[in-house]
């Protein structure tokens, strides 16, 4: 308990910066992540081993979600589930800032299976539409659109955050990417984020034993992350246009 309490302390002391993120990640899923990261560092688990512990807890979500009948109890499982994948995400960072065995493997490792979440969790809803709820056909376009939303802003922000560090001013030019440690963060701005938060979307699983109720609230969210991807990738083109 001691070196739990030591660890979490040490975690607390020693977070990313709170500009550019949504309220969900500031005040949930970081600490969160705090919390399990400092329940397997004592566990003595390696970052590597803790992003695959996110990739079973988010693939194990998706599996219950396309394998039976929509229910208020699956909804739930479901839900825990992929809130857990993403604390873990989170937690895997803060493993390696404990024991300073982060590396470029490991971030690669993280991105990718960041990038397969994308891709499988919007997957999987279509799936689960086909099988089970009584939408019209063309409502598949939803999710293999949010599918799209998702992973252009994913590969957006990962390519404008590496264009920018390969300037000589990348300190000073971070905040383009929403993740600025200078500035003092905008309640504003994490508001507006929270429709793009993954964890938004993860909570909102909680509705899938309700289908109806659910295609409603998805297709929101997949309206205000096309806004939320618009608005970013002028910002990002933007920023790096001035960079040359």
């Amino acid at each position: 308990m001691t070196q739990f309490r030591e660890a979490h302390a040490q975690l607390a002391s020693a977070q990313k910066a709170q500009t550019g993120v949504s309220l969900y990640t500031r005040y949930v899923n970081r600490p969160l992540g705090r919390v399990l990261a400092s329940v397997c560092f004592g566990l003595r688990m390696t970052p590597n081993q803790v992003t695959g512990l996110s990739a079973l807890a988010t693939g194990a979500g998706l599996v219950l979600l396309v394998s039976g009948e929509p229910s208020p109890i699956r909804a739930v499982g479901v839900a825990v589930l992929l809130v857990l994948g993403f604390a873990l995400d989170s937690a895997d960072g803060q493993v390696a800032r404990l024991t300073g065995r982060g590396s470029p493997a490991g971030e690669w490792l993280d991105h990718v299976v960041d990038a397969g979440k994308i891709v499988a969790v919007h997957a999987a809803i279509l799936i689960t539409a086909y099988r089970f709820w009584s939408t019209e056909p063309i409502w598949y376009l939803v999710p293999l659109a949010f599918q799209v939303v998702s992973v252009v802003t994913f590969v957006g922000g990962l390519l404008t955050e590496l264009l920018l560090r390969r300037s000589a001013n990348a300190t000073s030019t971070t905040s383009a990417i929403g993740e600025g440690g200078a500035r003092r963060p905008s309640r504003a701005r994490a508001i507006a984020l929270l429709p793009a938060d993954y964890g938004i979307l993860s909570l909102s699983f909680i509705l899938t034993g309700w289908p109806g109720a659910f295609v409603v609230v998805y297709s929101l969210l997949l309206a205000a992350n096309a806004l939320i991807m618009a608005l970013l990738l002028g910002k990002w083109f933007r920023a790096l246009s001035a960079r040359g």
